[in-house]
C-alpha cells in the first residue's frame, strides 16, 4: 500500500442504516443554553453555561444494624481423621 490511502467499504443493507444520534444532546443543550442566556441578558446578569461535573453524593447514617458476635469452633483432630464432625 505504501503511502496510498485506501478507503474502507462497508456492506450493509439500507434497512439497517440509521442516522447518528451523537449530536442530539449537544443540540438540546445548545438550545437550552441560548434560552438561559437570553433570560439572563434580559435581567442584566451573566451566567455560566459550562457543564459542571456531578458532585459527591450526600452522606447518610446507617441505622438499625445489629451486631452479632462470632466465635470460632474448636478444631477436633480425632473426629476430623475419622471423617465425622
Amino acid at each position: 500500500v505504501g503511502n496510498r490511502i485506501i478507503r474502507k467499504r462497508i456492506h450493509v443493507r439500507v434497512e439497517h442504516v440509521q442516522p447518528s444520534r451523537c449530536r442530539e444532546e449537544f443540540e438540546l443543550r445548545k438550545i437550552r443554553n441560548d434560552k438561559l442566556k437570553a433570560e439572563a441578558k434580559a435581567r442584566g446578569e451573566k451566567i455560566s453555561t459550562k457543564r459542571q461535573p456531578v458532585g459527591p453524593k450526600p452522606g447518610f447514617m446507617v441505622e438499625g444494624a445489629t451486631l452479632e458476635t462470632v466465635t470460632p469452633i474448636p478444631y477436633d483432630v480425632v473426629n476430623d481423621l475419622k471423617g465425622g464432625y
